[in-house]
């Protein structure tokens, strides 16, 4: 719905609207990325690191770890949206829909 996309880019943003000259010109850019969470682990190199966010970016995460029990995430000063990986496209629905109308966060209006 319309409702969850002002959501949804406020979660990522902290601006429940689009920019005025389109995402184009939104700097940085919005970004998606791929966590794990081996990748937030401070034992890894910076090569594990992306290694493992590449391996979870393409689906090929393998062990226990399934972020299943994570919610999304964002760091509203890069535009960058972190979503654990699920196992499911349901699983992902619904714990970013969860997460986007949770109402936590702040204000830069």
């Amino acid at each position: 719905t319309d409702e969850e996309k002002s959501s949804l880019l406020k979660f990522v943003t902290s601006c429940s609207r689009p920019p005025l000259m389109g995402f184009a010109s939104l700097s940085p850019p919005f970004s998606i990325r791929a966590v794990d969470e081996a990748e937030e682990s401070n034992d890894q190199t910076p090569g594990q690191a992306l290694r493992s966010s590449f391996k979870s970016f393409l689906g090929l995460q393998q062990g226990p770890s399934s972020g299943n029990s994570r919610l999304p995430t964002a760091s509203t000063c890069f535009n960058l949206l972190k979503l654990p990986v699920y196992r499911s496209k349901q699983t992902l629905r619904d714990k970013l829909r969860y997460a986007i109308n949770a109402g936590a966060g702040f204000e830069l209006s």
